[in-house]
């Protein structure tokens, strides 16, 4: 089914997915194997993920929103990071403000820097940590909701600049019918920077 930003996109079942079918990877949110020992862990090894790190190696757009982002930081494709409880110890389920700051990346060309846009999380294990400041922060939260380091609400992988992995939910706000009094539809642009990376590289 082709959508309205003129890409073709089909949910695979993992044990059917192979990444040369594809053009870009979404890790969508949600519970995986019911965060069982700790969220995405148990989906970081599976097949599926090999051929999510064989895509990213190939360098083609990767996106892990939320669990997904999970799964990227525990598969090791995010460096040296975690993602921990919230700082409050709670399931946080809200629209926040995010600032656009790398703005190079197939996820992010239609962004300006520093620009400010809206966008939902919900997510209970979505504190970013790290050893050291990543060299590539895509997003960072204007008021921090969670205790990530930095402000990190995504962050793009220093080793595969390809990948983007983020906690907001940027399908969550890509339409303006979805978007609460007060906000906007800041996940729009991901899916138009998509579309034009496909079309014209990034």
């Amino acid at each position: 089914m082709v959508n309205e930003f003129g890409m073709e996109g089909k949910v695979v079942w993992y044990k059917e997915f192979r990444q040369k079918d594809w053009d870009a990877i979404v890790l969508a949110g949600g519970f995986s194997y019911a965060d069982r020992v700790r969220a995405g862990v148990i989906a970081s090894v599976t097949r599926a993920m090999d051929e999510v790190v064989n895509a990213a190696e190939e360098q083609k757009p990767v996106l892990g929103i939320c669990n997904g982002f999970q799964m990227l930081v525990e598969r090791g494709l995010m460096g040296e990071a975690a993602l921990l409880h919230n700082l409050n110890n709670r399931f946080i389920c809200k629209w926040v403000k995010v600032r656009a700051l790398d703005v190079k990346s197939p996820w992010t060309l239609e962004y300006e820097e520093g620009e400010v846009v809206s966008m939902p999380i919900a997510h209970a294990e979505g504190r970013f940590y790290a050893k050291e400041k990543p060299k590539r922060i895509a997003f960072e939260y204007v008021e921090n909701p969670n205790g990530s380091m930095w402000n990190v609400a995504g962050v793009i992988s220093d080793k595969y600049p390809s990948v983007l992995g983020m906690m907001p939910h940027p399908e969550r706000a890509a339409e303006d019918e979805l978007v609460p009094p007060g906000h906007n539809a800041g996940g729009r642009k991901v899916w138009l920077s998509l579309r034009k990376a496909l079309k014209t590289g990034w």
